[in-house]
Parts: structure tokens; C-alpha cells; sequence
């Protein structure tokens, strides 16, 4: 039994809600400020039904998964319930079309921590329906709003418009407007190193953000990670390996073509050696991990095919 925030053994002395729930009490108090592990207020047959409604009703988040907007009640008795505007937690459920889709994010955004990528708070959750994955908001600080923009707002593109581009352009805008420039296009250049190597070709211009530092500062930085999934390896199918273009390409990628992103985004090749290389050291790491993962032994292996081919396109000059 592993907790659904930590991913670390919950022990036979562990108390009862600990065992119940599948959370340690310090990892409920770190995640929703609260010792008791909330209620959440959410029926499958209302979920289902709140799922499905229209975008513009406020209930879901706009994307490919279903996602729920959930405000946190404290007392008592701490309670998820849905909200018909963007709160503090986001819930993504089971989807009848995709097997895991929870499961995956969980595992994939635990293997980018151990990577070193920020990541924004996120853990599974048990409903009657199975698994699912709930990640905290990171805008706000305080009870104050910061402010945050995706890529996709920053190069003035409509939603729809979110995979065209390349990851160039998104350098670029880091290199504009971000008050830390050489940390933030290295730690770019990390999370495409490792969207690569799992299999994610879904980091498009809506999954990178700009985000304040404080409230009110102005002063804008790369956003903690978020949305990080093995696309490839839950859609075969799916020919592209990248959302975007990278070196004019988003099939047939090689390690050469993430050394001349590198020169173009003014990061030092030394810096793009060590960073593939570090990624590189992990491979066995994230195979344990997989094989220790919640998901379907099929999708186990799928994934672990595709990180020892993707690494190995990465070792080949």
C-alpha cells in the first residue's frame, strides 16, 4: 500500500484513515491544508453528468480529459465540491476512451520530479468510478490571484491554434518576458528532453506558462510543469513525437535535432550534453518505476518499449 500524494510505503502502524484513504496524514495536511481527508462531493452519476456539459458553462476545464473544477470547504468535515468557476483544485476522472489516463499522469509527472522538473502539486485520488488525478492550482498565493499566461495567450493565438508553432518561438518568448532567462530555457529544454523520452507529444503552446512571482510583481518566470502524459505510449497511433515543431520537425526526432534547438535558444551545448545525459542516467529508474506503477501491465509495457527506444535514439550522435 503506497500513498496517492507521496508514492512512499503507508506502514502497518499507520492509522486507519491512513490506510483507508491511501494517504499519509502529513501528506493530507501538506496537499489540502487540513488533517482530515476531505469528502469529495462528487457522485459518478453527477460527475458523469457535470462531465459532459458544454465548456462555456463553466463546470470543466477546456482539453481532451474530462476536468473538474473543485472548490475546498474547510471544518468539520473538509469537502471537494464542484464549482461553476476556476478554483483550487483541478480533478481529471476516468475516461471511457483512454484506459488510465489518471494512472499515467500520476506516474509520468512523479517520474518528472525525480528528473528535477517543478512540478505543480498533484496526487490521485479513489472514487467509486477508479483512480483519479487531482492537481492544486498555482495561481493563487495567499488568498491573492497571480497573474499567468500560457504560451498560446503570449503569441496571441486562439485556443484551437495551440499546436501550431514551434518550440523556438516558445524560447523566445522566455527569453522576452521571463526575469530569469538561462534557468528557464534550460529547465524548457529538460522538460522536452524528457517529454521526448516518454513519450509525450502533447507539450503544446497551452502547456507552458508564464506565471508572476508574487502577486502584483510583474516579474514573470516559467510555470511549474503540468499535464504531462505518455501520449505516445496511450496512442500508438499517434505518428508525432513532439506538439510542436522542433528544428522545422515533429516526426523522425534525433539527438541532433535537440543540440541545434540548443544553439538556436542560446543554451550552451556543454549545458544540452550534461542535461541529455542526466536523462539518459535515469532509464533503468523510470523502467523500475513503471513496473511499480498503477497502470494496466499492458500500458506497462508499452511505455517501457517506447523509453528504451527513445533513449536509445538519444545515445546515437
Amino acid at each position: 500500500m503506497k500513498c496517492l500524494y507521496c508514492d512512499k510505503p503507508i506502514i502497518d502502524s499507520a492509522t486507519e484513515q491512513e490506510k483507508t484513504q491511501c494517504w499519509h496524514t502529513k501528506c493530507v495536511k501538506k496537499f489540502f491544508g487540513t488533517t482530515k481527508f476531505p469528502i469529495i462531493d462528487i457522485s459518478d452519476e453527477n460527475l458523469i453528468e457535470i462531465a459532459s456539459e458544454s465548456t462555456n458553462k463553466g463546470f470543466t476545464v477546456p482539453g481532451v480529459q474530462k476536468k473538474l473544477s473543485l472548490h475546498f470547504e474547510d471544518g468539520t468535515k473538509p469537502r471537494l465540491t464542484l464549482s461553476n468557476y476556476p478554483t483550487g483544485y483541478i480533478l481529471k476522472p476516468q475516461t471511457e476512451d483512454y484506459e488510465a489516463m489518471p494512472e499515467a499522469e500520476f506516474l509520468v509527472m512523479n517520474m518528472a520530479k525525480i528528473t528535477g522538473i517543478r512540478t505543480v502539486p498533484f496526487a490521485l485520488v479513489n472514487l467509486d468510478s477508479g483512480y483519479a488525478y487531482i492537481t492544486k492550482r498555482i495561481d493563487r498565493s495567499d488568498g491573492k490571484l497571480l497573474a499567468m499566461e500560457d504560451f498560446c495567450q503570449l503569441e496571441e493565438r486562439l485556443t484551437q491554434d495551440k499546436y501550431k508553432g514551434s518550440y523556438e518561438r516558445c524560447a523566445k518568448l522566455i527569453g522576452r518576458y521571463s526575469e530569469r532567462r538561462g534557468f528557464d530555457l534550460s529547465e524548457m529544454f529538460l522538460r522536452l528532453v524528457f517529454s521526448f523520452v516518454t513519450g509525450n507529444s502533447d507539450m503544446h503552446l497551452k502547456n507552458f506558462s508564464l506565471i508572476e512571482d508574487a502577486a502584483g510583481s510583474q516579474r514573470y518566470v516559467l510555470s511549474e510543469a503540468y499535464d504531462l502524459l505518455p501520449v505516445n505510449a496511450i496512442l500508438p497511433e499517434d505518428s508525432e513525437q513532439v506538439a510542436l515543431t522542433m528544428n522545422g520537425k515533429k516526426r523522425n526526432i534525433r539527438r541532433k535535432d535537440f543540440f541545434v534547438f540548443a544553439e538556436n535558444a542560446g543554451i550552451p551545448a556543454v549545458a544540452a550534453e550534461k542535461i541529455i545525459s542526466d536523462v539518459l542516467l535515469l532509464e533503468d529508474t523510470y523502467i523500475s518505476m513503471c513496473k511499480d506503477s498503477y497502470l494496466p501491465d499492458k500500458l506497462k509495457m508499452t511505455l517501457i518499449d517506447l523509453i528504451i527506444a527513445r533513449t536509445s535514439v538519444l545515445r546515437i550522435n
